[in-house]
């Protein structure tokens, strides 16, 4: 029995020492496959690649001029790069750099170990690496894309010798502040050769690289220092300075001295081009400038500089806390020719609230594109509530009763704007809305967004494509900083002549927006702009804050025939003086006037086909709130007039003044007098004559501005009898009276027929 269970134990450890050795076999197939296919396998790296790395960005004006550059441009050959720089970026970046064949394995354990044990640590590439990753690579975070970067980095490593690996290295690196390459960083931040550096200056560019915006030296200069001393130190403990050269730097500080001329007129708008073409390409700023790209924009020199000079001068601005904007925006090709902000800011990300500024393109113009206003259509303006919940009121609590639509977009009054988008409905306000790339959310769809209530805002490039749109009659196409974009070898990859253009609405609506936006500046919130000599159609906003004593954002937008224009103010608390009819206004005004003094006075906006001017009567626009077409032989006293589309043509038409009579009239006799009813016309004067047997005929009444019914009473003379004479009459234009269709009343009497 004891002989069998040893048996079986010993089949057993066989069978397990099989099992092991199979495993260890397997694994020792799988690294050597791993291995092989690392050392041996992938496709060689292309050399000319790494020159690419350091070709210019170039950018181009809207005359195919070079703007002038952001940064320096300097590439370092290695014998220009001293040891100890080197030395800086390997102990801080890759201390076995001199040892290892591209990849580092004791470094990838201890990353291993350390992820395991849930410990952050630094990556495990080498130089080498990081520069086949920004040479070759993505930056995805996968396996096989890790794997090709090693791959590719123990192939260049058979290739380049160390130095020449170190020298590309240095050369592609970004040092923020637009700075690409050692020796161009060395001259920006310390205004010196790569050979004038000292140790501590050395430490700094190398910490720098971990985190550009973090450690930037002229923005983040404690981080940056700080940094710095911690790569010296490094250097020291890997004995690449000895103790005496730490000691004299590690309490020292660094003079930065920012050296680098920009050219900051044009950077604010460079900047923006910059994201905007990053944003088309899908890639970083780092990869448009290491491959070369070409970008032409529509740059416009004198209208960047003006703006510049507008926008940035504090004259404009309670104080330097407040952010303000500035665009400029042809209308014809959608392109930005000039663009301006006291802050640093991604234009495309930059979202604020729009206030008032957001009405004509999500209520009005829709409104009157659904045919469901004019400009004449008067709606009641007065404290409302709509629903439970809100109840917007008026600036400064001021309510006006029936007021027209045009002149609730000249007061820029918040309650008729609710009310026409409770009528077009909130679905259809945001259709239009996203048709003009306006961004919302899906909780954007209330009665809020009539007054620009929105979940995330608007970028400043939506709003202003809102207005260019109806700058040109309805068509839709975004604007765009870009004209087109080519890679290094003159390809064109984005052109903006391909971009689509989309009609939001009719050419008549647009028209009569833009009537009522003109009307804005001449008398509305806007009035500061009615002193130029020719049309801007414009629209002020402003965004309260919950205190109301402080408002959040100020805007101006408008256009002339020629161009789009946007002026905001905000991103700080301002006082609630100050509103979009202020300071963004001015500002606009001033640019205007010496814009158009380096280009043509633009033309009057051109009426196009299907707008009708109509005279309308005042008696029941005013008081009756509706819409009439007058009688052609109107005085002019009586008529007003008014601009409408095909679409919502007046259907009723008066017609007092084309045959005067009063067709309702009744005459009633009793023994003793005589009734007259008929029905008032208030636009109508009504003479009454008498006639008796001792008198004559003699004027009786004369009946003025009466409305209701007539009910006149007369004493007759039963005995002789009387003759009564009703006539309608109107004084005209000449002051002359106008009598109409007289009726006559024979009353009974004793002696028939006296006075036939």
């Amino acid at each position: 029995m004891k002989k069998n269970i040893k048996k079986k134990k010993n089949k057993i450890l066989i069978a397990f020492y099989a099992l092991s050795i199979s495993a260890l076999l397997s694994v020792l197939i799988a690294i050597s496959a791993f291995f092989g296919v690392l050392y041996f396998g992938g496709a060689q790296p292309d050399m000319d690649a790494l020159a690419q790395n350091y070709t210019n960005l170039t950018i181009y004006d809207s005359n195919n001029s070079q703007i002038d550059a952001k940064k320096s441009n300097s590439y370092a050959e290695y014998q220009e790069i001293p040891q100890i720089l080197s030395n800086a970026f390997i102990a801080v970046e890759d201390k076995r750099f001199l040892s290892h064949h591209g990849v580092d394995y004791v470094r990838i354990g201890g990353a291993l170990i350390n992820n395991i044990k849930g410990n952050r640590t630094q990556g495990a590439s080498t130089i080498t690496q990081q520069l086949v990753k920004n040479t070759y690579l993505s930056s995805e975070q996968t396996f096989s894309r890790k794997f090709k970067e090693m791959q590719t980095a123990i192939k260049l490593e058979r290739m380049l010798t160390k130095d020449e690996i170190m020298e590309y290295y240095l050369n592609m690196l970004y040092f923020g502040s637009g700075e690409y390459g050692v020796k161009n960083a060395s001259a920006r931040f310390f205004g010196k050769e790569l050979n004038q550096l000292n140790a501590l200056e050395c430490a700094m560019l190398a910490g720098i690289v971990k985190s550009p915006t973090k450690y930037n030296p002229i923005n983040n200069y404690d981080n940056s220092i700080t940094r710095a001393k911690v790569v010296l130190r490094l250097m020291r403990d890997q004995s690449m300075i000895d103790e005496n050269i730490y000691n004299s730097y590690i309490d020292r500080d660094i003079i930065i001295k920012n050296d680098v001329i920009e050219n900051n007129q044009a950077n604010y708008y460079l900047n923006n081009a910059i994201n905007e073409a990053c944003s088309i390409l899908g890639v970083s700023e780092k990869f448009l400038r290491q491959k070369g790209y070409k970008i032409y924009t529509h740059f416009d020199a004198p209208a960047q500089l003006q703006l510049c000079s507008t926008v940035l001068s504090n004259s404009y601005y309670q104080d330097d806390s407040v952010n303000g904007i500035g665009i400029v925006c042809d209308n014809v090709n959608r392109g930005i020719k000039a663009f301006a902000s006291r802050k640093k800011i991604n234009v495309f990300e930059y979202r604020r609230q729009p206030g008032s500024a957001i009405k004509p393109l999500a209520c009005y113009a829709p409104a009157l594109d659904q045919g469901l206003i004019s400009p004449s259509t008067r709606i009641l303006d007065e404290p409302t509530s709509f629903g439970t919940d809100y109840a917007p009121s008026n600036y400064k609590g001021r309510y006006y009763g029936w007021t027209s639509i045009e002149d609730c977009v000249a007061k820029s009054l918040n309650v008729p704007a609710v009310k026409i988008m409770q009528q077009l409905g909130c679905d259809t306000s945001v259709d239009y809305l996203n048709k003009m790339n306006i961004q919302l959310d899906e909780h954007d769809k209330n009665l809020s967004l009539a007054l620009g209530g929105s979940t995330h805002g608007l970028n400043m490039i939506e709003l202003l494509g809102g207005y260019a749109t109806l700058a040109n009659y309805g068509l839709y196409k975004s604007p765009t900083f870009i004209r087109k974009i080519e890679d290094n070898k003159g390809n064109i990859v984005y052109d903006s002549n391909l971009n689509s253009v989309m009609r939001i609405f009719d050419e008549q609506s647009c028209y009569l927006m833009t009537d009522m936006l003109v009307k804005c500046s001449q008398s509305g919130t806007a009035k500061k702009l009615n002193s130029l000599n020719f049309q801007v159609a414009c629209k002020t906003g402003t965004v309260s804050m919950q205190n109301k004593d402080f408002n959040s954002d100020i805007y101006s937008v408008g256009y002339t025939a020629d161009n789009t224009f946007l002026f905001w103010q905000g991103d700080s608390s301002l006082k609630s003086s100050n509103t979009g009819g202020g300071a963004t206004t001015l500002m606009f005004k001033n640019y205007l006037n010496s814009y158009y003094n380096n280009y043509n006075t633009p033309n009057n906006f051109a009426i196009p086909d299907g707008i009708k001017e109509i005279y309308i009567d005042k008696y029941f626009y005013e008081s009756k709130n509706e819409i009439v077409s007058a009688s052609v032989n109107a005085p002019k006293n009586t008529v007003i007039k008014a601009l409408f589309s095909q679409k919502c043509l007046p259907i009723l038409k008066d017609s007092t003044y084309d045959r005067i009579a009063i067709d309702d009239l009744q005459f009633n006799q009793n023994s003793n007098n005589l009734t007259i009813n008929f029905q008032f016309n208030p636009k109508l004067g009504y003479k009454i004559y008498k006639r008796d047997f001792a008198k004559g005929e003699y004027l009786l009444y004369d009946i003025k501005n009466n409305q209701g019914t007539a009910d006149i009473k007369i004493d007759l003379d039963k005995f002789f009898g009387n003759r009564i004479t009703v006539i309608p009459y109107y004084i005209d234009d000449e002051n002359k009276e106008i009598i109409g269709i007289p009726q006559k009343y024979y009353s009974n009497s004793l002696i028939s027929g006296l006075y036939n």
